[in-house]
């Protein structure tokens, strides 16, 4: 840890009527009983050595983790720090920080595989600590490329309707996609929240030392970036807790309620800390401190970039590719259980454009493994995968892209640009949305209102003066046909017809929409999907060789096929509830898809069900996963 000391010199002389005469001193300087530096000085008097400020420790919330995934609070309120989710988080060992770190995999503000939960429900200390103004810390990296997605990412929080924490703000207004503390405090008891923005746009795979403080005395909020003071707010009031069943902290995102996690975070949590007092600047800047000097004092690491895929079902004695930079010949990766059940295993390495290639060794069983990179008497750690151990590898799913391609920069949901985004990455299918408008036409949306006008009793005219958030209109769907028509590529225009105000509207809008893909010629270039089973079985009357997949989850394999009905599309948590339905629709001839699947580790679990396509917000991700499965057949 840096100290930082205050010494004051006086210089002292002795006079004579003839000469000046120097007075000689030695100085001896110590720190906490210890003499660690003394010196023959000259024309000292006296030295007066002070330790300005000694870093905090905290006092209510100090986690540490651990080589094998858990967590502990080591403050002295030691509270329980449990894993709800851990499909999308491991721990690796830090060089730079010397310690384990968590690594998150949650797809980046999206609905959270793995996070860590500390639960203050029941625990009035903790809560009074919180009301009477707190300070928070957290020592974070995301992994991202290129620019921060436009969607709220949570390393630690407690912020449902209420509470505290940080996290990547969304633009509104002045703000950017910025680091922020974010307190709710409010002088009418009604949510409000304080936002302490910092101005600063984090980069991907960059640290960041954050720390929060709420000083309710001063009735204002102060967010802290590297040590510096970024921005001050007011912040008079009384904190608002989160809802029921929300008040706990959550490490990796933030709660939904008390079983789920949302806004989830992708990347690395060093620290996450709790202070009962509000901190002032030196003590954050002594916190600083300690980080900085881990990170001007750190061993460079051997490799860097590294990544890989965790969960994959893989074959024992074959291939597993991670990614990297600074891979050097003799390198070698040992295969460690944590649990210590097995015995560490070797696995050969070869090199390649991007990173290395494993030898998967021949007596690998299923587990958690870390993975131990050795060079000479030099290790690194490289984190933890898990490998499922298959003797049939999975096909992998087929990537169908939720409204488009539409979570890249110059896109919005259900654009003419998110389709040809789509179209042009390859992929199976771009989903998209229909309503008929009153006068019938089809429109492309998603909710049954855009704007304040509701589709179905406005005019075509009306719908199409509509603007997207990228600056388009509202598209007509004869314009996404004549976008397949002009298209050569393997990508199929994936309709839902939306449930409409009647079942009759529902049923005018699959007739329209079957007979305009008809007239167009692009029976082979589309397929169905809905939530109405009515609408299902219509579409299969108008055009029998249609492929239609049913989304609404209550219908077992054979009874959509008694229906003609050739796919089930549901949710994750279904098909887990159901694992026989995979088996029983392959078996018919039909289809299973997953909706909507954005993490990595929910990707891979889905794949390793041996589902057929999986509609995902993250088509890139998932493209780079199935790549995977079909290089591994």
């Amino acid at each position: 840890m840096k100290r930082r000391f205050l010494v004051t010199l006086q210089l002292a002389f002795l006079a004579s009527p003839l000469m000046w005469a120097q007075v000689t001193r030695q100085m001896n300087v110590y720190s906490e009983g210890k003499l660690v530096y003394t010196a023959d000085v000259e024309t000292i008097d006296s030295v007066t050595f002070q330790e300005v400020t000694k870093a905090p420790a905290a006092d209510i919330l100090d986690v540490i983790f651990k080589a094998d995934g858990t967590a502990e609070d080591i403050s002295p309120m030691k509270n329980p720090v449990t894993i709800p989710s851990s499909s999308g988080l491991s721990t690796v060992w830090s060089n730079t920080y010397n310690r384990y770190v968590a690594r998150f995999s949650n797809a980046w503000g999206g609905s959270a595989s793995g996070y860590y939960k500390v639960d203050y429900t029941n625990n009035e200390q903790f809560r009074k600590a919180l009301a009477d103004g707190h300070t928070l810390e957290v020592l974070v990296m995301g992994e991202f490329t290129g620019a921060v997605a436009n969607v709220e990412a949570k390393p630690f929080s407690s912020m449902q309707s209420g509470g505290t924490g940080f996290l990547v703000t969304t633009v509104k207004g002045d703000r950017k996609n910025e680091l922020c503390f974010l307190p709710n405090i409010s002088t009418s008891g009604s949510s409000t929240w304080r936002w302490a923005t910092s101005g600063i746009v984090p980069q991907g795979r960059r640290f960041y030392h954050l720390v929060g403080v709420w000083n309710k005395e001063e009735q204002k909020a102060y967010v802290y970036v590297d040590g510096q003071l970024c921005n001050t707010v007011d912040a008079s009031g009384e904190m608002v807790f989160p809802t029921s069943g929300a008040t706990w902290f959550c490490i990796g995102a933030d709660p939904s309620n008390a079983t789920a996690a949302h806004s989830g975070w992708a990347g690395d949590v060093v620290l996450a800390r709790i202070y009962d007092k509000p901190l002032v600047a030196d003590e954050v800047a002594a916190l600083w401190d300690e980080v900085d000097e881990y990170q001007a004092n750190a061993e460079p690491d051997m490799v860097t970039d590294v990544d890989y895929l965790s969960g994959m079902a893989v074959k024992a004695g074959s291939a597993y590719a991670i990614s990297g930079k600074g891979f050097a010949e003799g390198d070698k990766i040992q295969l460690i259980a944590p649990s210590g059940d097995v015995p560490e295993l070797t696995a050969d390495l070869q090199l390649t454009a991007d990173g290395v290639r494993l030898s998967l060794p021949a007596d690998l069983t299923s587990g958690t493994y870390r993975l131990m990179l050795v060079r000479g008497d030099k290790r690194q750690d490289l984190g933890q995968t898990t490998f499922s151990v298959v003797e049939q590898m999975p096909r992998g799913c087929r990537v169908i892209a939720h409204r488009g391609h539409w979570n890249v920069a110059g896109a919005a949901q259900n654009s003419r640009r998110s389709l040809q985004n789509a179209l042009d990455l390859g992929v199976y299918g771009s989903e998209t949305d229909i309503w008929i408008t009153a006068d019938g036409c089809l429109m492309v949306n998603h909710d049954a209102s855009f704007g304040g006008v509701k589709l179905e009793t406005a005019t075509a005219e009306q719908c199409q003066a509509l603007t997207l958030s990228n600056g388009e209109k509202m598209p007509r769907f004869e314009e996404f046909l004549e976008m397949m028509q002009a298209y050569e590529g393997p990508t199929k225009l994936i309709i839902e017809i939306k449930t409409h105000a009647d079942a009759a509207r529902g049923q005018a809008a699959a007739d329209s929409t079957v007979a305009m893909v008809r007239r167009m010629g692009l029976q082979d270039r589309v397929e169905y999907i809905a939530f109405s089973l009515d609408i299902c079985r219509r579409i299969v009357y108008n055009d029998s060789t249609a492929h239609v997949a049913y989304l609404n989850g209550d219908k077992s394999p054979a009874t959509l096929h008694e229906y003609g009905i050739m796919g089930l599309d549901y949710t994750a948590a279904k098909m887990r509830s159901n694992p026989t339905w995979v088996s029983e629709a392959h078996e018919l001839g039909m289809t299973t898809n997953v909706w909507t699947i954005n993490s990595q580790s929910e990707i891979i679990e889905m794949s390793n069900m041996d589902h057929d396509f999986v509609t995902t917000n993250d088509p890139e991700l998932a493209a780079k996963i199935l790549r995977y499965y079909e290089g591994a057949q």
